[in-house]
Order: structure tokens, then sequence, then C-alpha cells
């Protein structure tokens, strides 16, 4: 029998059983409400998309359900390869939501397998929950099976979810039943008469002689818990049945087959791949019989995902597709001999196999096999790149481990530069590195993936939703549209150029009318998308009756949208509008961009050639550019820099372009690449003779003189090891440089002095300033000693456990009044403990001295003085024999105070019992 056969009368069967044929739901998971499931990233079962009718949320159409369901599982990706493992299988389900159960389901099952497809009864058996007699009844004595082949399993094997009595989680749950069928001889199976039917059923079953064919789960119980914690399983009033049998399993069997890829399913891709490689495919598990079976499953997984509107991304769902795509591009290269790109080839071979069944393939079959060659052909432009890289971060790892006995590991930043710059999913470059006896620091990549998101976020200067909002419009413009062409380099202007494709509220759509936000495409354009640091370009569009107001350009997945707002008329697909870009604010960025070039080189000629880049923005009325450098600059390097670099403004030196560079050339020129940009094999170089060469992409002056005039106004640290210097250009110094003449100026004015006597005038008023503060302050601790008093007895004096305490206090919060208050009463005591507080309106101060003697015995000040000002909201310490600490409560300071000698006692005490 043929797989579309198998499919036929597996529907016509159960819908002559009452059911319902619903057709199977996408790829992307949508419950039968119309809601993305979010819980996985693919359908993975053919129950999945009624899971409102399983909950109750929704009514189902018919209590009775059949599908055939496509699926995609992905935990298995890295075995695709062997003779059993799939990423797209097909599911064949049939459901009841409160109707039929075990007495119907279970005979029925029997009915289509031996009745309808006519397998051998006496090669298969069944399994059951432990203490499900009902199914083990309806098998044994409906059925008719003979017990011995009636096998009672544990919650691991015969319970959804598994273990879901003893571990949870709480929900719908209940037993399953399982057909198995003997894929070997009887000759083959395990004989031993000293173990049980069933003990000989696992001993077989884990030997790979039993096929799993069919499952049928019983939702009947709804799992709690009781007071004390304990599982309880109540029935629950709906019973339900979801049946899961796999067509590829059932397929091999129906055809003798001992892998799915020799089936129909499978066989005429093969052959193309035969065809296209010149290559027999023998079913061993050699690597190129391997790679035969990883291009052909692959090729039968991106056809159905991309048909079902997947596209080969970096996140998600659209991530696992380009992981698969770029797996089965690595083995039709490297063990296949495909030098060229390929599975657009392949591919038809599957569309012809399984169009019939889903019409989506022949109705989609253009757009799947264009975006397959595109992923194809952009991942071969960096593989051999890529390839060769790794080998050169691990070396040879058979002769590393020869001569030093260790396994090679690759870095996590070397793991991520083959992600982010050859385009290998960390799983890909795991898989290389495994089949060469490398390990991966998956840590590390982690930290490089996590930073480059950091810094993505940091610098872009762009919604991080705008791809979310533009969702699929985008993915399809990527996929139908050519590369916008750039002629920013050379003009602000073109006249003709034609509108390919609006986007409005996420949507592709014909036209927009006035009032309207939008992201417009155009053939051709002079607006620059922002890129490397270099912001977007604004502008209008304009045409006949219509005029947009392009406020920024963007490039989003390779497609350069010019995002605006529709002034006036109706913007429509095909229309010839002029792009003009804002010719006065493109002056200023290109002079930024270019002084962003002279600071680069200038500061690696006065700080070092460690300087580099580690992030930029170029906008019309600022530069930022981030550097490594271990120390602040000074401000006489400052000076340095600019003073080079206004050198080269005015030396007016040309600027010249080279494009199509060889990236090897351009690295011996001494070419520095900016902005984390990717690079390809030719490469842009921007030059300023005899002093800066650049990798850059951005837009730039035809002159030095152009920049007019370069003023750094900040210089900051913005991590470890790194600065931040922020300057200006052009107007924008002039009118900084400007406002710094009208401030000294006033400066000068209210200090009464010449404008240029203005440094000298600043530094007399601030000295004698400090002159009359040093007044003040004496003063205030003559005012403090007098308030105090100048003899012994003035002092409270307390005796605390034979030792002296002396308590003072003054109007101040001075540290130096409340300093020589307790010198004077040390003076007058030989042997104390001296406490002074003071306080004004906002803090208070508290002085402790501890006297040699008292200190030998354990007295700490340090101590002594923190717990005193914890009384009055501070904290402080210090040393053993003197301290002080500050309150940020003044109203408390009389009570921290009074609290010294029971503080004092404390300590007293532990010391005398040997404490600290």
């Amino acid at each position: 029998m043929q797989s579309a056969d198998l499919r036929k009368s597996y529907t016509d069967f159960f819908i002559e059983k009452g059911h319902l044929h619903l057709p199977s739901a996408p790829l992307v998971p949508i419950d039968a409400l119309g809601a993305e499931d979010k819980s996985t990233l693919f359908t993975s079962a053919g129950m999945q998309q009624f899971k409102p009718f399983f909950t109750g949320e929704a009514t189902p159409p018919s209590r009775r359900i059949a599908t055939v369901q496509k699926c995609v599982r992905t935990g298995d990706i890295d075995s695709v390869g062997d003779h059993s493992h799939c990423t797209f299988f097909e599911m064949l389900g049939n459901f009841s939501f409160g109707d039929y159960f075990k007495a119907e389901v279970i005979p029925w099952t029997w009915e289509f397998l031996v009745g309808r497809l006519g397998l051998d009864p006496d090669r298969m058996c069944v399994t059951v929950y432990l203490d499900d007699d009902e199914a083990f009844d309806v098998w044994h004595r409906t059925v008719g099976l003979p017990s011995d082949r009636i096998h009672r399993l544990g919650g691991d094997k015969n319970y959804w979810p598994a273990n879901a009595v003893t571990d949870g989680p709480n929900g719908p749950c209940g037993p399953c039943t399982e057909v198995f069928y003997r894929v070997v001889p009887e000759s083959e199976m395990t004989r031993d008469p000293d173990l049980t039917p069933t003990e000989r059923y696992k001993v077989d079953d884990a030997a790979g002689r039993w096929l799993e064919l069919w499952n049928n789960v019983f939702t009947q119980f709804n799992r709690t818990t009781d007071a004390d914690g304990n599982p309880r399983l109540d029935p629950l009033p709906s019973k339900n049945n979801d049946t899961g049998a796999g067509l590829d399993r059932i397929v091999c069997v129906l055809q003798g087959a001992s892998s799915v890829f020799d089936t129909d399913l499978f066989a005429p891709v093969i052959r193309r791949i035969e065809e296209l490689t010149g290559k027999r495919y023998g079913g061993t598990m050699e690597p190129a019989d391997f790679a035969f079976r990883v291009v052909a499953e692959h090729a039968r997984t991106m056809a159905f995902c991309i048909a079902d509107g997947i596209l080969p991304l970096n996140e998600g769902r659209g991530y696992v597709l380009r992981r698969i795509m770029r797996r089965a591009v690595r083995f039709g290269k490297t063990k296949l001999g495909m030098e060229e790109p390929f599975l657009h080839h392949v591919v038809p071979a599957t569309l012809e196999v399984m169009g019939e069944a889903y019409p989506e393939l022949i109705e989609r079959r253009e757009h799947i096999l264009q975006t397959v060659q595109s992923e194809e052909e952009r991942f071969r432009r960096t593989l051999d790149n890529g390839m060769q890289r790794f080998f050169e971060f691990t070396g040879c790892a058979a002769q590393a481990r020869a001569q030093g006995g260790y396994s090679l590991t690759l870095s996590g930043q070397d793991a991520f530069t083959l992600y982010d710059t050859f385009g290998f999913p960390i799983e890909l470059t795991q898989e290389l590195a495994a089949e060469n006896g490398v390990a991966v620091d998956l840590e590390g990549f982690n930290v490089a993936m996590e930073e480059r998101r950091r810094q993505s976020q940091a610098t872009s200067g762009m919604d991080r939703d705008v791809f979310a909002t533009i969702g699929s419009a985008l993915a399809e413009l990527q996929r139908s549209l050519p590369e916008t062409e750039f002629v920013g380099y050379v003009g602000t202007e073109v006249n003709d150029a034609k509108v390919l494709a609006i986007i409005s509220d996420g949507e592709l759509v014909d036209f927009a009318d006035h009032g309207r936000t939008v992201d417009i495409v155009l053939d051709r354009t002079p607006f620059y998308a922002e890129s490397g640091g270099q912001v977007g370009d604004t502008g209008t569009l304009t045409g006949d009756n219509v005029n947009v107001e392009v406020r920024d350009c963007i490039k989003a997945a390779g497609v350069r949208l010019h995002r605006g707002h529709v002034q006036s008329g109706r913007i429509s697909v095909g229309a010839t509008v002029a792009a003009v870009v804002d010719s006065k604010r493109r002056s200023s960025i290109l002079r930024n961009h270019t002084a962003t070039h002279l600071l680069h080189a200038a500061l690696r000629q006065v700080l070092g050639t460690h300087v580099h880049q580690k992030g930029s923005l170029v906008a019309p009325d600022r530069l930022r550019f981030d550097f490594t450098h271990g120390k602040p600059v000074t401000a006489a390097e400052v000076r340095q820099v600019e003073d080079i670099v206004n050198e080269r403004v005015m030396s007016d030196l040309p600027i010249t372009v080279q494009d199509g560079v060889p990236l090897a050339d351009a690295r011996r020129k001494g070419a520095m690449a900016l902005f984390g940009e990717k690079y390809g094999d030719r490469v842009r170089v921007v030059e300023v003779p005899g002093f800066s060469v650049e990798l850059c992409g951005g837009t730039h002056l035809q002159r030095t003189s152009q920049v007019g005039l370069f003023k750094i106004v900040s210089e900051t640290g913005v991590a470890a090891g790194v600065r931040r210097i922020e300057a200006l250009t052009g107007k924008g110094a002039w009118e900084y440089v400007k406002d710094l003449a009208d401030r000294c100026r006033d400066a000068a004015a209210a200090l009464r002095v010449p404008e240029a006597d203005l440094v000298q005038g600043a530094a007399r008023v601030w000295a004698q300033r400090a002159e009359l503060d040093k007044q003040v302050q004496q003063m205030r601790r003559e005012a403090a000693l007098g308030s105090s008093g100048g003899s012994r007895g003035e002092y409270a004096v307390h005796d605390v456990e034979g030792v002296q305490v002396v308590l003072g206090s003054a109007a101040t919060a001075d540290a130096r009044a409340l300093g020589a208050l307790a010198d004077r009463a040390a003076g007058a005591h030989q042997s104390a403990v001296i406490v002074i507080g003071g306080s004004d309106e906002s803090r208070v101060l508290f002085v402790v001295k501890v006297t040699a003697d008292l200190a030998a015995r354990g007295i700490h000040a340090g101590r002594l003085v923190s717990d005193v000002a914890a009384i009055a909201g501070g904290k402080g310490g210090g040393r053993p024999e003197f301290a002080q600490a500050g309150g940020k409560d003044p109203a408390k300071a009389q009570a921290a105070l009074d609290a010294v000698c029971d503080i004092v006692a404390a300590q007293v005490k532990a010391a005398s019992s040997g404490g600290k």
C-alpha cells in the first residue's frame, strides 16, 4: 500500500465511524479558535490544535474528529541521517470529546490495522497501564488478543502525562494503550523460559525488535492533591480519546521497508539526489548514505515549513528552519560533493510526493523554491570561509591529541564568530566539532551572544520591535523583491524612483492615503539606511498629487525601508516618485562621519595603537565614539587630539573611496574595520591619504576642509576599559564655541575683571573664599571650646566599672572643633574614655578617644563610636584609641550620649571575661 492510499484509507475508515474529517493545522501552532499556541515553536501532535476542545474552552464542531496532521519535532536534529529519526512526520489522529471511549476505540484500532490494512495479527502485541483493567479486558475479551500479548507497564510508559499519577502535574490525565509490530523474524525474539511474557517483551523492545504503531490516550481523570498533599484522581465528567499513530511507521510495515527512507515517502527524493550527485545510495551508515538521508529528510521539512509561512531567520522557529537548511547544505557539500546550490533541485521531488495530500505545497511551489535557493546561496557565500575558520580555530584535533594528549575546545568567542560572521548556527558548529573530536565552550558562546544583543540595543537607535511590527510583510518582501539600488554616494535626489511595495500597520498594501504611517520600498534610492552607527536619512517622496515625509530610513532583513508619513494625496505601488534627501541634514552627517574617522586615527596617534572602536553614533547634530582605553584621557591629550584633527581639516586633504577592494589588500594597506560590520571578500575603503584608512559603507565628504571645525565636548567612561568621546563639527562646533565665549564674557563681568584676566580673577575669588572659610572654622572651634569651658570639672565625668567616662557636647558638627575638645579632655585625665558629641541643624558627629591603658584592657574606640552613632542613625569606626562617626538625626544626639556609659560597661565586662 502506498502512503497516499494509507491516508485515504484512514480518513475513510473513521468517516465511516461517524467522524468529521478536518484538514491538518499549519506547522505554526494555531489552535481551533485561531489563537497561536506559544507553548511550542511548531505543531508537534495531532491533538495540539484541539486543546480548547479537550479543556472545555470551546465546543467542537463534532464530538468525533479525524485528521492527518503534519508535525515537526526538533529535539533530535543532530540524529537525523540515521535510519529512523525525522524532524517532519505525519500523525494519524482520531479524537472523541466526551463521546466514545475504550470499548469502542480499541476494537476500531484492531479493525483498521488488521481488517482494513491487513497487518498480520500474530506479529502484534499491546501495552496497557498497570491497573487499567478496562483496557486489558477490551483487548482480551472483545478483540480476542491472548493475555500473554497484553503487557501491563508503569506510568513512565503508559500514562499521559508520563508519571502524572505520582509526579504530576495536576490536571486532566489518563492511561494509554499502545500497539506494537514485530519487525524481526520470530526466531530472533527472546525465548528465555525463566522470563514472563512482559519481561521478554521489555528485552525485545529495548533491542528494537518491536515498532510502536499506535497510541490511544484516555483522558479520564483530573489529578489533584488532598489536604495532606497526596495525589488524588477524580473522574472527569466527560471522558476523551486522543489517538496518535505515526503514518511513516505504518508505511514502513505495509511496504516491508526497514527504514522510512526506503518507502515511497522518500524513494523519489533519494533518486533525485542520486541524479544530482552521481552517487548511489546504499542504505548504510557510511558518511555518504548518512548525508543522503540528511538532505532528503531536511528537504521535506523545509518545504513544509516554508509553505506554512516560516522563513529562515535568526530567532524562534525561523532559526530552527535555518539550522535545518544549513545542515543540509553542509552535508550536501562536504559529503556528497555538491559545489553549487542544489537544494532547490531536490525539493521538487518532495513536492511531487506530498503535493496531492497537501495542496499548499503546489500552490506555493515557486515561493518555496525561491526561498530555498536564496538561503542556500546566502549560506554558501560564507560556508567555505567558515569551515576554514573553524579548522583555523581548532587546528587538527587528531594531531593535537597525538602531540599533547588533550581534547581541543573551541572557545565561546570563536563559536560566536562562526555564528555571527559566517552564519553557522551553534548546533551546526557543535556537530562539526563532534565530528572532529573538539568540544565547544557553550557558556562562553552564550556570553558573547548576550553581549551582541546588548550592543545592538544600545547602538542601533532603532525600536527593537520594528521587525515585530512588520512581521510577515517584511518576510514576503525579503523573498520576492530585488535589493534596492542605493545611489546616495553620488547624489541626494532621484527623480524616477519606482514604488515596489508599501507596508502599513504591518500589512502589505497597494496604496496608502493621507495621514497614514508607511514603510515604502523603492527600486532606487538616494536615502542612506541606518547602518554602522550612521543614522538614516530623512527627506521627501513626491509624485503626482502625493507627498510623503520620510522620517527615517532603515534596513530590515536586507530590505531598505523609507519610513514616513503621507502628508497629502495617495502613494501607490507602481507609482514613480522623486526621492529627495534633506541635503542640509545629510551634509551635517557627512561632516560628523568623516570627522569620526579623523578622530579614530588621532586617538591612535596620541594614545597608542591599542585604541579600537567599540561603538559609535554619527548623527547630524553630533558624533559619539566609544573606544578601548584603560584610563581617562587627560585634558592635555584631549587638546592634542583636537589639534591633530583640526590640522588635518585645515590641510584640505582629499577623501578617497574605493569600492570592490579585495579584503586582503585592504588589510595589508592597514585598513581598520569599523562598527562591528560583516565584510565579504571585497570591501569599500575610505581613506584620508597618509592619515586614515578604514573599511566603511557610510557616506563621507570629498575633502577634509568641509568638516569646518572639530570640537570635543566631553570625555567619559562607559565601561571597564572603554571610554567615550562626544564631539561637534561645522556649525554645531561653531555655536558651541560662541556659547563658551558668551559664558566667559558673562563670568568676567560677574567677577568684575577683564576677560583676559578671567582665570586670575576666579583664582583670586577662590583664595578669598578659602581664607574666609578658615576664619569661620576657627571661630566655630573657639566657640565650641568656650562653651565647654576649660576646666576639668565642666565635663560630665562618670565612673563605669572602675573606668572614668568623660562626656561632652558642643553646638557644632565640625570635626576639628570636636577633636580639639576631646584632646583638651584627654589632657585633663590620665586614664579615661572621652566621648564628645556635636550637632548642627542637619547632622551629628561623635569623637571618641581612649587612653592607651584602657585600650590595652580591651576598650575599643572604633566599636564604641559605631554603637553610639547607630542610635543617631549613623555609622563609623576607627582605631582602638581614636575614632569618629557621623549621624543623620540631630534630635537623637543626646540619647546617643546618654547610652555611652552602658556601652562602655558592656565592653569592660566583655574585656574582663576574655572577649573582644
